[in-house]
């Protein structure tokens, strides 16, 4: 099936069941599948033809979720933009990615304006709080246009940077997309009965494969928490009888760290099982979550290309490990050899659902995809048990602790471009409380020259993401270099940088 035959189907099983569910407002299967279909025919007067590429910037609501499927259903590619980014960022992504429209809102407005001028290939942006849509979009035929769909046509594109460490589309199809939702379903136990609360936003592929399409397949509901804190989730689940909740580790953390008396405050008694992906979780603190709320933590492990690979299941859970794997997998050393059980190494992929590739850059997708195997530059080792156990990354990408990847020369391209800034190196620093890794700038400043932390960091905060931006900057004489002149990453890595 693709993406629109299952929301097809189910909108045809149970119409009246509440699909999304935001605050007080409420759309069931039925209204969704119409809303898209508006959306879609509205998209198709526009001018939008099957496999133009066509750019959501949308916060975490429902309107996301028609948007979606209104783009898929007018056999569109959707490119997928965090909410997180600056002007800077957007302009790069909405560049590569070749979009001809923009579905946005009025809120991003501000940050938009600077990018626009110069974005030849982008026809169309249109507002879902504007007047154009309240009219033509969300006023069209409820009727499914008729454009022929196939499961390897291509649906999305997600950028990352975190394999190569630079950002790169990763190119789905509706056949790739699919590969994974049913598993993590049987998994964690999900089914039409459930009530999934959500507070993963849709532009991660976990947040959009797992949570959202894995719902919709089963006709379960989905809870939508816009902007995550401890007390939305705990009063989403009382009000909405909540059974299972997705998150990053940093959410459960915070969830587990919430004080008994606070807890107890909340009728959690239906919640009973958590998903957790994206950060090495702290078993401790998954442990604590267990006890605290009365459910199991399922942790899986996946990538922007090639979604879940490893997962715990209610059945099947040792925390401390991303469970068992799901596919083929080999862990090899540097020398490409497989190795010795419990010892440490590259994690190496097949699957049925590997991206197609990365956008337009066939050279990077030969870096990591060889001979059908997926090299992820993950380290990690397997249990005489067959438990797989992610280590870090073997690259020097910076994963925060709530699972969102920085690349290290993003950020120093920005830095080295204030006036009183010499060199720059960032580096991420264990955040031992919270797991992941803290950014972290080490800066050298040129000579004669004065900055403040605040200056640099209000410099940065017009060009990079609020979760990109250095958490630390310390003010060093000089960065530690390898023998060929580079920034010597690995002695970063290891906290060795006082003096070069």
């Amino acid at each position: 099936m693709n993406l629109k035959e299952i929301l097809a189907a189910t909108a045809s099983e149970v119409p009246g069941k509440t699909a999304i569910a935001h605050g007080s407002q409420k759309l069931t299967y039925e209204e969704l599948e119409q809303a898209s279909n508006r959306v879609a025919n509205a998209l198709i007067e526009l001018g939008v033809e099957k496999g133009d590429h066509v750019a959501i910037l949308l916060s975490h609501t429902p309107e996301w979720v028609i948007n979606y499927f209104g783009i898929i259903k007018t056999g569109g590619v959707v490119v997928l933009l965090s909410t997180m980014l600056k002007a800077p960022e957007l302009d790069s992504l909405l560049r590569d990615s070749d979009a001809k429209v923009l579905i946005t809102e009025k809120a991003f407005s501000h940050t938009l304006s600077a990018v626009f001028p110069g974005l030849y290939l982008l026809k169309r942006v249109v507002e879902v709080d504007g007047d154009f849509y309240k009219v033509t979009m969300a006023g069209g035929s409820a009727m499914p246009p008729d454009v022929g769909i196939d499961d390897e046509d291509e649906a999305s594109i997600i950028y990352t940077s975190g394999v190569l460490g630079r950002q790169k589309g990763v190119v789905h199809t509706h056949a790739s997309f699919l590969g994974t939702p049913d598993i993590v379903s049987a998994g964690v136990g999900r089914s039409r009965e459930d009530v999934v609360i959500d507070p993963v936003p849709f532009f991660y592929l976990f947040g959009l494969s797992e949570v959202l399409f894995g719902s919709i397949i089963k006709g379960a509901t989905v809870v939508i928490i816009p902007v995550f804190t401890p007390r939305a989730v705990l009063e989403a689940v009382e009000k909405e009888k909540g059974s299972i909740l997705f998150g990053v580790p940093a959410m459960h953390n915070a969830l587990a760290m919430l004080r008994d008396e606070v807890i107890k405050r909340y009728d959690l008694s239906s919640l009973r099982v958590a998903s957790t992906a994206g950060a090495k979780s702290s078993p401790r603190l998954m442990k604590i979550l267990e006890e605290k709320l009365g459910l199991t933590l399922c942790e899986a492990y996946g990538l922007s290309e090639l979604s879940v690979v490893s997962m715990s299941t209610l059945d099947d859970s040792r925390l401390g490990t991303v469970g068992k794997p799901i596919c083929d997998l080999k862990i090899i050393s540097e020398d490409g050899k497989e190795v010795n059980q419990g010892e440490m190494g590259e994690a190496v992929f097949k699957v049925p659902w590997m991206m197609k590739g990365y956008y337009k850059a066939p050279d990077l997708t030969a870096q990591v995809l060889k001979d059908g195997w997926f090299h992820t530059g993950d380290l990690v080792r397997m249990d005489e048990d067959g438990y797989l156990e992610y280590v870090e990354k073997k690259s020097f990408i910076i994963v925060t602790p709530a699972g969102l990847k920085v690349s290290p020369w993003e950020v120093e391209d920005v830095l080295v471009r204030h006036p009183a800034v010499a060199e720059v190196a960032c580096v991420g620093v264990k955040d031992r409380r919270q797991g992941g890794e803290i950014p972290t700038a080490l800066i050298v400043l040129e000579e004669g020259q004065s900055a403040t932390a605040e200056d640099i960091a209000s410099f940065c905060g017009q060009n990079l993401a609020d979760f990109k931006l250095p958490r630390r900057m310390e003010f060093v004489d000089s960065i530690p270099k390898t023998g060929s002149g580079k920034i010597d990453r690995r002695r970063l890595k290891e906290g060795r940088w006082a003096h070069g």
